[in-house]
This record gives C-alpha cells, sequence and structure tokens, in this order.
C-alpha cells in the first residue's frame, strides 16, 4: 500500500476488518503517541476519518491529548474522530470492574492495560485541549443516565 492511499483509517482494530475500504492498523504498524510513525504513512492534513475504539483508556491523560492532537494534525479540514471508550458513568459493577484500570486480574486480560477509564468530561476535555470540537453521542451521566 502505498502512503496516503486511504483516507479513513482505524487504529486498535485487533482482528476485526469490518470496515472495508479502510486502513486498519494495529500498535506495531502505528504507535500513536510517536509523530515519526503517522509520518511513516500519512502527510499533515491527509485524513478524513480516524475511528478509534477501545484505545484511548489504554493512554494516559497525557498521552491521550499527545495522540489527539496528532489526529488533528493529521486530518483534513472537516475530518474527525470517531472515539469510543469503557463508560466511567456506566452503572453497572461488575461492567466497572471489568473495565477497572489494570483489569480485573488476569495480565491477559484485555482491560490489563488500561491507564484510565473515562467519562464524557475527560475524554471531551483532552479531545478539546487537541483543537477538537465535541460532539457526543453516547454517553452516560453522573447519575447513571443513559444520553
Amino acid at each position: 500500500m502505498t502512503r496516503n492511499q486511504k483516507t479513513k483509517i482505524v487504529v486498535g482494530a485487533g482482528e476485526y476488518h469490518n470496515n472495508p475500504g479502510w486502513l486498519h492498523l494495529q500498535k506495531d504498524e502505528l504507535n500513536l503517541i510517536k509523530r515519526e510513525d503517522w509520518l511513516t504513512h500519512f502527510e499533515p492534513s491527509s485524513l478524513s476519518v480516524i475511528l478509534a475504539e477501545h484505545v484511548w483508556e489504554h493512554l494516559t491523560i497525557e498521552e491521550g491529548i499527545q495522540t489527539a492532537a496528532l489526529c488533528y494534525e493529521f486530518l483534513k479540514p472537516g475530518g474527525y474522530v470517531r472515539c469510543a471508550v469503557p463508560d466511567r458513568y456506566f452503572p453497572n459493577e461488575a461492567y466497572q470492574t471489568a473495565v477497572q484500570i489494570g483489569g480485573p486480574g488476569p495480565l491477559d486480560h484485555p482491560a490489563s492495560s488500561h491507564k484510565v477509564v473515562h467519562t464524557y468530561h475527560t475524554l471531551s476535555s483532552l479531545f478539546e485541549t487537541a483543537g477538537f470540537r465535541i460532539s457526543l453521542l453516547e454517553y452516560h451521566d453522573e447519575k447513571g443516565q443513559f444520553h
């Protein structure tokens, strides 16, 4: 694949590639906090969409801001990030145990590398710090109400 062939990317896609026509990248292909990795694949202002599901919880707040800033740099004007993370306000104790920082136990558990469990406040704030305007699509508030 040549540089910039795809303008829609999925980061942290895992083994699921259910977005035909999108470029799916793993951490070993694109380390999100390293600008030089981004430059290996893309030019600034060259991407239309970045899809990141269950990625930002594996970054510290500082790394999350740094990564959001890189996304902002590499998106075309009008481009966007679709980001989904575990919800700290989801009102279910078993869910919160499963997604907690460090995970619920075994080192091979997907949550074992969680560094933060975001609320709509924390996730919005880090993207706003990077320059994004935020549109929340689905989240729970402090009372556990779904929006």
